[in-house]
């Protein structure tokens, strides 16, 4: 049985383009891939279910009053691509199994992205 669901950011880091004010509070919003789901037994019967998410893409910064402060991910393109991939599939080998065969039919797989 589920005793909590719960949600953990690792490695998260966002570069800004300005400082913050330390004194107020601060809304962070932003992109991630669920990279793993956690389920840590409580020793009672129960466990909990833990998502464990990785920064992929934009963040957003928001305190008070003040403009929003939006950052992006310094990640490559190729990175974000094959972290995409193995948020799908993160068992051993797959990506390295399944990267031959996209490559392999690389005008079929454009066409297809270019479809929707």
């Amino acid at each position: 049985m589920i005793s909590q669901y719960k949600f953990k950011v690792r490695q998260f880091t966002a570069e800004l383009p300005e400082p913050i004010d330390r004194t107020l509070r601060t809304l962070i919003t932003a992109e991630v891939d669920i990279v793993n789901v956690e389920t840590p037994d409580l020793h009672n019967g129960e466990y909990n279910e833990v998502y464990v998410a990785k920064h992929n893409g934009t963040c957003i910064v928001k305190q008070g009053d003040k403009k929003p402060i939006l950052t992006k991910s310094k990640r490559s393109l190729s990175v974000q691509q094959r972290m995409a991939i193995r948020s799908v599939n993160d068992s051993d080998g797959y990506y390295e199994r399944v990267m031959p065969k996209i490559i392999a039919r690389i005008e079929e797989v454009l066409e297809l992205v270019e479809e929707t």
